[in-house]
C-alpha cells in the first residue's frame, strides 16, 4: 500500500504532525507551498483573513509526488478562521482527488472541528477514513506535551493505515472473485 502525507503548514505545527505521522506510516511526504509565503502574524493575518473570507486561491509551486498515485492521503492543514488552508483549493482546481481513501488532519489554536467539516464536503468523491485535530503542538510549554501530541496524532495514523490496508486486502479478493469466479 502506498502511502502519502500531504499537507500545508504556516508556522510549523501541521509540519511537525505530518512528520510524525509520516514517519509513524512509513508514508511519502510532500508540502504545498504557496507562491507568497505567509507568516500567522502581522500584515499576513490580514491577508489570510482575506484569502478565506473572499475564497481566493492562492497560486502553490508543483510538488514532489501526485496523490492520485497513492492508496491511502493524509491531508493535512492549518485552521485559518475555522477553514482549511485555501492553497488546497487551487490544489483541488488542478488535481481531481477521487476514489481514495483519505484521512484529514488539522492543527490550530482551539479545539474546532469546522475547517475539517468544510473539508470533508470537499472530497465527498473520496473515502473519508478519519479526522484528527489537536491543539498547536510546537506551541506547548514543554516538549513532553509537544510529544505525547505528535504521539497520540502519529498513532490515530497508524490506526487508520492499518483500516485502509485491511479495507484494500478486501477490495483485492473481492476484485479477483468476479474474475475467477469462486
Amino acid at each position: 500500500m502506498k502511502v502519502l502525507v500531504l499537507y500545508t503548514t504556516i508556522d510549523g505545527n501541521t509540519e511537525a504532525v505530518a512528520n510524525a505521522i509520516a514517519e509513524k506510516t512509513d508514508a511519502d511526504v510532500s508540502k504545498i507551498v504557496r507562491v507568497s509565503k505567509r507568516h500567522a502574524y502581522g500584515i499576513d493575518y490580514l491577508r489570510i483573513w482575506f484569502e478565506v473570507i473572499f475564497n481566493r486561491h492562492p497560486g502553490i509551486f508543483p510538488f514532489k509526488h501526485d496523490p492520485r498515485d497513492y492508496d491511502l492521503i493524509f491531508i493535512g492543514t492549518p485552521v485559518w478562521f475555522n477553514k482549511y488552508n485555501p492553497a488546497y483549493d487551487t490544489l483541488f482546481e488542478v488535481i481531481k482527488i477521487y476514489d481514495r481513501k483519505i484521512a484529514l488532519f488539522s492543527t490550530g489554536a482551539t479545539d474546532s472541528q469546522k475547517a475539517l467539516d468544510k473539508f470533508s464536503k470537499k472530497l465527498k468523491d473520496s473515502v473519508i477514513l478519519g479526522r484528527y485535530h489537536c491543539i498547536e503542538p510546537i506551541f506547548e510549554d514543554n516538549e513532553e506535551d509537544t510529544k505525547r501530541i505528535l504521539d497520540e496524532a502519529a498513532t490515530w495514523a497508524k490506526g487508520i493505515a492499518d483500516e485502509a490496508e485491511k479495507m484494500i486486502e478486501e477490495e483485492e479478493f473481492e476484485r479477483r472473485k468476479t474474475i475467477y469466479k469462486f
